[in-house]
Order: C-alpha cells, then sequence, then structure tokens
C-alpha cells in the first residue's frame, strides 16, 4: 500500500509542504528567539496547569522537545515547523472536502505565502497550536456531522480543548460549530444530542484543570482577559482603531489576498454539499472575525487575533478564485498571480534576504537578543551580581534563555500581579539583604520597586543592537542594583489582595 497520494494536485500539495518545511528548518536557528517564545520556555521549567494569561499547552509543548533535544534554538521552534507541516495538509483535506483538491492546493500555497501564516510556521507561540487544533476540530467535526459517527465528536471535542490549552479563543469554535447546526436545518436535532454532549464532556475534561487552576490563583486569568480588552475602561468607539483592524488584517494576509478572502467569504463559490460546505465555511470564519472587528472598536487590534478563522477565509477565497483561473480572463489570471507574488514579497522581505531595513518588521523582536545577553554577562561579572532583573516579563525570559548558566531572571516586584513572575517568587523571596542585582532595563530611570528596594541603584553602561548596520530597536540600561534592603518579602498572595483592592 502506498502512502503517497496518486492524483497530481495532492502530490503537488505534499511536495511544496515538504519544501517549504525544508526551508523553514533551515531559517528557523537564523533569528533570536522572540519574547514569547522565551517566556513559553521559562513557563516550561515550571509547567503548571495554567499560566497568568495564557494555558500551559505551549510551555508543555516546548518542555518536551528541549528535555528531548536540549535548550538550541532549533529545539525548542521544531514543533512550531512540524505544526505548521500538519496545517498545511489539512488546509488541503479541507479545501478538497468543501471544493476540489486543486482548491485545496491554492488554499495551501496561499497560506505559505501569507505574512501572519509565515511567521506564525517558525516562531513557537500560542499560535502554530491554536491553528492546527482549530483545523483538526474543523475537520472531524465535519466528519461527524457527515457519517454521524460518535468518534467523530470525541475527537472534535479532543481537539479543542487541546487548542484551549495553547489559546482560549479556541473554545470560540464551539460558537461556530453550534451556529452551523443551527443554519442547516436537518442538522438541528444534533445540537442537543448525546453526540454533542460527548463533545462538550471531552473539552470540558481538559478545561477544568484551567478552570479549577484560575480559581484557586482568585481568577486573574479573567481579570486579566476583562482588563486586555479594555473593557475594565467601559466600551468607547474608536472609529480609527476600527480602521487600523481591516488595514492590519490586509497587511498580514496580504492585501490582494485579503480581498480576495472577503470577495469568497461575501460572495462564496458553490461547495460539493451545495449550501450546506458555504455554512459551514462561513460559520468557521465571520464569527471569530466579526466578534475581534468588534472589539477593535474599543481596542488596538493585534494582528494574529484572527489566525484561526483565516484558515476558513483562504478555502472560500481559493473556492471562489479557482473557477475564474478556470475561466481563462487575463485580468482575473493576472489579478490572482498578482496576489500570491505580492504575499510571497512580503514574506521574503519579512525573512531579511534583502540589506532593506523598513520600521515595524515584526522580525526585528527576533534579533539582537543574544547579544543583549552577552553584554548584560559581561557587567554582571563584573559587578558580581548575585541575580539579573529585567524591566519586562519578556526581556526577563530572553535574558534567562541566553545568559550562559540561563539563571531565573526576575522582574521588578510590583505589589500588583502583572505577569506570570508576579505569581513566582521574587527576588526578595529568594535571595538575602545586601545582595547585588543587575537591572536590565529600556528606561532611564529606574522604575519605583527598584527604587524602593535597593539602597543604591545607578547606569553603569548601555547597549544597542542593529541589524544590517543601523540600530534597530531601543537602547537597553544596565543598572547596578547594590544593597537589597531587608524586610518581609511580598507573596502572591498578597500581590493577589492588592489587585483585588486595586480601583
Amino acid at each position: 500500500m502506498s502512502f503517497w497520494p496518486k492524483s497530481r494536485d495532492a502530490r503537488m500539495a505534499l511536495s511544496w509542504i515538504g519544501v517549504i518545511t525544508l526551508f523553514r528548518l533551515w531559517f528557523a536557528p537564523h533569528l533570536d528567539l522572540v519574547g514569547d517564545e522565551a517566556h513559553y520556555w521559562e513557563c516550561g521549567r515550571e509547567l503548571d496547569w495554567n499560566h497568568y494569561g495564557k494555558g500551559p499547552g505551549a510551555a508543555f509543548v516546548i518542555r518536551v522537545f528541549t528535555l528531548l533535544l536540549g535548550d538550541h534554538v532549533w529545539a525548542l521552534r521544531l514543533p512550531a515547523v512540524l505544526l505548521s507541516a500538519g496545517t498545511g495538509w489539512m488546509i488541503f483535506v479541507l479545501g478538497q472536502k468543501m471544493y476540489s483538491e486543486r482548491v485545496g492546493l491554492v488554499a495551501v500555497v496561499a497560506a505559505s505565502v501569507m505574512p501572519l501564516f509565515a511567521i506564525g510556521s517558525i516562531l513557537m507561540t500560542i499560535d502554530p497550536l491554536s491553528v492546527f487544533f482549530w483545523v483538526a476540530a474543523a475537520l472531524s467535526f465535519w466528519s461527524g456531522v457527515q457519517t454521524d459517527q460518535k468518534r467523530w465528536w470525541a475527537l472534535t471535542g479532543l481537539w479543542i480543548g487541546l487548542g484551549f490549552q495553547a489559546k482560549y479563543t479556541n473554545a470560540a469554535e464551539l460558537i461556530s460549530f453550534a451556529l452551523f447546526l443551527l443554519l442547516v436545518p436537518e442538522k438541528r436535532r444534533l445540537l442537543l444530542s448525546g453526540k454533542m454532549f460527548l463533545l462538550l464532556g471531552t473539552f470540558a475534561i481538559l478545561a477544568l484543570p484551567i478552570v479549577f487552576w484560575n480559581a484557586f490563583y482568585g481568577w486573574i486569568t479573567a481579570m486579566h482577559l476583562f482588563e486586555g480588552g479594555d473593557l475594565d475602561r467601559g466600551f468607547k468607539v474608536n472609529w480609527g482603531k476600527f480602521a487600523g483592524f481591516w488595514l492590519l488584517q490586509a497587511i498580514v494576509v496580504s492585501p490582494v489576498l485579503f480581498l480576495i478572502m472577503l470577495t469568497g467569504a461575501l460572495r462564496p463559490a458553490e461547495t460539493k454539499t451545495a449550501h450546506e460546505g458555504k455554512k459551514y465555511l462561513l460559520t468557521l470564519f465571520w464569527p471569530l472575525f466579526l466578534v475581534y472587528a468588534w472589539i477593535s472598536l474599543n481596542k488596538t487590534a493585534n494582528g494574529n487575533w484572527t489566525a484561526p478563522a483565516l484558515v476558513a477565509g483562504l478555502i472560500l477565497g481559493a473556492g471562489w478564485a479557482v473557477p475564474k483561473w478556470s475561466e481563462g480572463g487575463k485580468v482575473w489570471r493576472g489579478v490572482l498571480l498578482a496576489g500570491l507574488l505580492i504575499g510571497l514579497g512580503e514574506t521574503a522581505l519579512l525573512h531579511d534576504f534583502l540589506p532593506i531595513h523598513f520600521k515595524n518588521n515584526p522580525l526585528d523582536r527576533a534579533k539582537g537578543w543574544g547579544d543583549l545577553a552577552g553584554e548584560a554577562q559581561k557587567v554582571r561579572q563584573e559587578m558580581g551580581a548575585d541575580f539579573v532583573i529585567a524591566d519586562e516579563y519578556q526581556t526577563a525570559s530572553l535574558l534567562s534563555f541566553y545568559l550562559p548558566d540561563r539563571p531565573r531572571a526576575f522582574t521588578p516586584d510590583w505589589p500588583q500581579i502583572m505577569t506570570q513572575y508576579s505569581i513566582w517568587p521574587s527576588y526578595r523571596e529568594k535571595f538575602p539583604s545586601g545582595s547585588t542585582g543587575l537591572y536590565v532595563a529600556e528606561q532611564p530611570n529606574p522604575l519605583p520597586p527598584i527604587a524602593r528596594d535597593f539602597e543604591t541603584v545607578r547606569v553603569v553602561g548601555t547597549y544597542r543592537r542593529s541589524t544590517w548596520g543601523k540600530p534597530t530597536g531601543p537602547t537597553f540600561h544596565f543598572y547596578e542594583c547594590k544593597g537589597l534592603k531587608s524586610g518581609q518579602p511580598t507573596t502572591w498572595q498578597d500581590r493577589l489582595e492588592y489587585t483585588r483592592q486595586s480601583p
């Protein structure tokens, strides 16, 4: 029995995924870690049922791979590359099930040149896991609805639960599935069936540890998510932020591809199962996309918010575009080809293959951290620092990874819970009075907790990284913090109580 696909389009899709995967395996170690990757690595060194603001999924996967292969950049990013390959094949399968193998092939190629997915296929954050399990759940639920076999419903609950472990957004797929069943009259009976309760029960088993963790820690994740959407400040419509959401989506998808995607989502082509298939893809795309569009009325958007929904958008766009290409019109062929080439150009520019630097390149976050840690280590040795502090949790995690002995770096000991570092023991809990710390920060003046906790604080050096010989990013200041003051150290319980009492 041969596992190599027989059809030409399937072979081309698999070959394309293979080539792209080999490139990503080669390219991934060429970039330093970004702050989120380093933080999930740090969380992996102290695994828990959940972490502040994020599920344990990314930390757990990184922990497994680094335990097996060592604390190397390539080992930490290997799961992202493998997950993206699996996602690529599932995109092909979903496109084939809804439309045709040609549509699946086009969707795979479009996904690989889309800047958001191209970056997300290299950086090991929560997004590769989230998108992988979102598409896996979409495939298994469709099989469950079409075949009525219980195993597909249990698998769907498993995939959503595992995705929820990485990114809470994955639970929104339950709403998409429910909406689909409501929109298809002959499937409505499934909404309150034993199969649906099997799906929900499987999901609940995986979600409950996160719920229990949050209950133990005073629902800090719920508070964080509420504040993260700026909902604690009230909902104030800002049309500039709303316009920014659409502009940012056009950039991360690529402008022409985004227009094709929206056209396919507004005027979807007929699928193999007529209206049923169209409704399925539309419920996988529009609910999540529109919710984040609504949130953007109040809060500045992030480009990766809509990543899971964009998979269905790509297939809808490919389903609309492939017939236009087949009709042979030169204009349509030119537009479709331009969309792929522009996306490819954007992605190539992001990968710094040319000595061209542009402002707000997202991969600038993955440059210069090893050099910063090298400079910090020199200062650390000169002053004989007992520990290292950074002003931001991501910088602290990056220093923990890149410093030679991989110490646990700290963040300033704020009285309230700010990040996962607020739950872990602080330097005030771990080191005796009189100790010396190295503080690495962007600010030219120390933050209040640093000035409070040490007898003397002074700048002893600065560092700014460069790309292609040009300065990139902020200037970091190295502070010598001498004489850790004595006194009763605060604990996470104290910080939680302070957070609850804060207005």
